[in-house]
């Protein structure tokens, strides 16, 4: 049965499509789910027939509130729903891990002479993005390959159709550029080498043999067998680049083959890309939050989350199973791959299971290789952890190296984050016996120190932390600041004005990674290989990051709020409402009335008003 918060709500849903966010007593999302129809997909959690799945069974008895967005159609609810789970990070939705970052090929559009760059991520500046690549180092050295066979220019200068007067650089000498920078080509004999290179990353490489072959033809035909010869040579590059394939399909589709496999709490994806009817690619993925019975949820989540972000979407995406709310997330993908190909591509992408044939094999292949990937991964992690010494261990070395009395089982580490003098932060981090304790986790703003002074704000974190624990009667065995001798200093100041100057403190300098303790001038040096050294650099890292993280989060919502706390009309809930809408700020900026009108909460004189404020002011908002 519902808790009785919940059942309230429940009579009242809608029969529309949207999304849904279910909360605990805290207010924290747990779960955000889409639906063709809210109240009948809401519903069916909480009835008595119903079988909710491991994951939102487990989920259920914590629901005290759920809140609900509509949505124009199911298409939109299925984009909402993949960017709050990448706002809120619920804890009980099937999340695709952003630990491992692909290369892409970034192509400059808008520009007379497109210049080719690897890049980590995409971003909305026209640009066209080709990928994701699994290793970074094959695709920077591909690149530097084919910018032989096709000079096409890796700078970033700002170059115009001509009187472009540049020195032109060592890639043009060696051949691998073809000089715009110096006008020594014009735009018209540049774009070819552009579409070449294009062609070549997304599989069409026998298109290009072919065009290159033609022009080979001709020039031999105008008996121009300098040029003739230059392009054999290209052709002969390009195939001496290509290796065998074991993959041949006479249609020459594009498709994905996605094959998944499970390992207790998490599951591994592999992508398949065959391009051109040729395998050009394979990348794994890996899901945490997965049971093996979840294999329909998980395909679902995986495809959502790695097409809102990829640069192709191909015409076929071939699965092991059926997915949810398939002919809706058809619809998406096809309207993205029409985008993402400046419209040239009309024909629906088909999601296809099939039970027999070529395409099956493939499959299997995909679902081996996943399986393959996940052993490999477990068996990586199990022998690291037989490698490592137990933090144990560690800890009892770390008393003997600095002659403390006990071992050090609550190490407290302290760290600053400041940029110049905008909201300067501190944060806190608490290890037992060498694990993280992120409940005991703490941030703070600094209140008392005005300018850039890092001694002076340690001074202050570590007073402001030790009169609580003094009153707590909590103390660790062990204080760490991140920092050399100036910020030990300061923190020794700090527990000696409180009576805690017994207190065991280290510093561990960044840039050598020197460890200073108290009345003595010569730091402890280790070797860099040293385990005890990486238990120490550990929490420092950690407390770095989680300073670094929370200075972030201020400085973001500090953006936010002095720009639209400026424009008359836009209080907290309409600032709500156009960022979820839009997602960002460049967005909200760039958006006209009639797309400000499509978020419910604004009518047409607050539009008027964010559209002629972002017009009016010349500024450019990040």
């Amino acid at each position: 049965m519902p808790h009785r918060d919940v059942a309230r709500k429940l009579p009242v849903l809608p029969a529309k499509p949207g999304v849904y966010l279910m909360k605990d007593a805290s207010d924290t999302v747990l779960y955000v789910g889409k639906a063709n129809s809210l109240k009948d997909r809401v519903r069916s959690y909480f009835g008595s027939s119903s079988k909710p799945h491991a994951l939102t069974g487990l989920m259920l008895p914590y629901v005290r509130d759920i809140d609900y967005i509509v949505t124009a159609n199911g298409v939109e609810a299925l984009i909402l729903e993949n960017n709050l789970i990448k706002k809120y990070r619920p804890l009980y939705n099937i999340r695709l891990k952003d630990d491992k970052g692909y290369p892409y090929l970034r192509i400059t559009a808008n520009t007379p002479f497109p210049s080719l760059k690897v890049v980590n991520r995409i971003v909305e500046d026209g640009a066209r993005y080709l990928g994701p690549f699994v290793k970074s180092h094959a695709v920077r050295k591909t690149v530097k390959d084919l910018t032989k066979i096709f000079p096409i220019r890796t700078c970033d200068l700002d170059l115009q159709p001509s009187g472009n007067d540049h020195r032109v650089c060592l890639d043009y000498h060696i051949g691998r550029c073809c000089g715009p920078c110096a006008d020594l080509i014009t735009p018209t004999e540049y774009r070819p080498i552009v579409k070449n290179v294009t062609r070549f990353f997304n599989g069409n490489t026998e298109e290009v043999v072919i065009t290159l072959t033609a022009k080979m033809d001709n020039a031999v035909s105008h008996l121009d067998f300098e040029r003739a010869a230059k392009y054999r040579d290209q052709i002969t590059a390009i195939q001496q680049a290509i290796h065998q394939q074991n993959v041949e399909n006479p249609m020459a589709e594009d498709e994905d083959i996605i094959g998944i496999a499970f390992q207790q709490n998490q599951a591994c994806v592999v992508l398949m890309m065959v391009r051109n009817g040729s395998l050009v690619d394979r990348e794994p993925h890996f899901l945490s939050n997965v049971l093996p019975d979840l294999m329909t949820e998980s395909l679902t989540a995986f495809i959502q989350q790695y097409y809102a972000e990829a640069a192709l979407v191909p015409k076929t995406i071939v699965l092991p199973t059926e997915i949810e709310m398939a002919d809706t997330i058809q619809d998406w993908l096809t309207e993205r791959r029409h985008e993402l190909t400046d419209g040239k591509s009309t024909a629906k992408v088909q999601l296809q299971t099939p039970q027999r044939g070529r395409k099956r094999q493939l499959l299997d292949l995909a679902r081996q290789n996943a399986r393959l990937a996940i052993e490999k991964k477990d068996a990586t992690h199990l022998a690291d952890k037989a490698d490592l010494p137990d933090d144990r261990s560690l800890l009892s070395d770390l008393q003997d190296l600095l002659n403390l009395p006990e071992v050090p089982k609550r190490i407290e580490g302290f760290d600053i984050s400041n940029l110049g003098e905008q909201l300067p932060v501190a944060s806190m981090v608490v290890a037992i016996d060498g694990k993280p304790k992120y409940s005991e986790y703490r941030r703070f703003r600094i209140k008392t120190v005005a300018g850039q002074n890092d001694f002076a704000m340690m001074k202050e974190v570590i007073e402001r932390r030790f009169q609580r624990s003094v009153k707590e009667n909590l103390f660790p065995d062990l204080v760490l600041v991140d920092g050399g001798k100036g910020q030990l200093n300061a923190a020794c100041q700090a527990l000696e004005q409180l009576g805690l100057s017994y207190l065991p403190i280290i510093g561990l300098a960044k840039q050598q990674e020197h460890i200073f303790i108290p009345n003595r001038s010569e730091p402890i040096v280790l070797r860099h290989d040293n385990p005890t050294l990486h238990l120490i650099q550990r929490l420092r890292n950690e407390a770095h990051r989680l300073a670094i993280n929370y200075h972030r989060k201020l400085r973001r919502l500090a953006l936010k709020q002095s720009i639209l706390d400026q424009i008359p009309l836009v209080g907290e809930k309409r600032k709500q409402a156009l960022l979820l809408h839009f997602g960002s700020m460049d967005k909200i900026r760039e958006a006209s009335v009639t797309n400000l009108l499509d978020v419910a909460q604004i009518d047409l004189k607050v539009a008027e008003n964010i559209y002629h404020y972002f017009r009016d002011q010349d500024v450019k908002y990040q």
